[in-house]
């Protein structure tokens, strides 16, 4: 097979297959993410502003009615935080931040090598840039194994 040829099919059946399928990855982890640290962000602003307003109110004497003062002022501030807690908790247990993190990454490195292929001209050189981009894939899939196998063992 001439190198030209090989480099397509390489480019097009290997690279680009793993480059979709981490943007799917990364699509479907980035959104959730997301969700979860503005909600983390939301519920812990809100817990400082109710905190603030107790100390404010209480500070001034300014009169508050009794369903509010016991909603803003005595429940959000112990609910909220608890409540940041269990997002970032989510955050956390999924390990969100790392996986998108990791998907980037893969796609990245992935860009670089359909970089490189295209500038190969022999085969020796081509041949490293296979290889050490099946050696990136295959730590890849070694590393989804042993997270997976430990989170099915427990």
């Amino acid at each position: 097979m001439p190198i030209e040829e090989f480099k397509a099919i390489y480019v097009e059946k290997r690279i680009d297959d793993q480059l979709g399928y981490f943007r799917r990855q990364e699509s479907r982890a980035l959104p959730m993410f997301n969700r979860l640290k503005l909600g983390f962000w939301i519920a812990t602003i809100l817990a400082l502003i109710s905190t603030l307003a107790y100390a404010v109110c209480h500070t001034a004497h300014i009169e508050v009615p009794l369903g509010v003062r016991e909603t803003v002022f005595y429940f959000l501030p112990i609910s909220l935080p608890i409540i940041a807690a269990a997002l970032i908790s989510l955050i956390s247990i999924n390990d969100l931040q790392r996986r998108v993190a990791r998907y980037r990454e893969m796609q990245l490195m992935l860009e670089e090598s359909r970089k490189r292929v295209a500038y190969c001209q022999t085969w020796n050189s081509l041949e490293r840039v296979v290889l050490k981009t099946e050696r990136a894939l295959l730590q890849e899939v070694i590393e989804w194994h042993s997270l997976t196998s430990f989170a099915e063992s427990h």
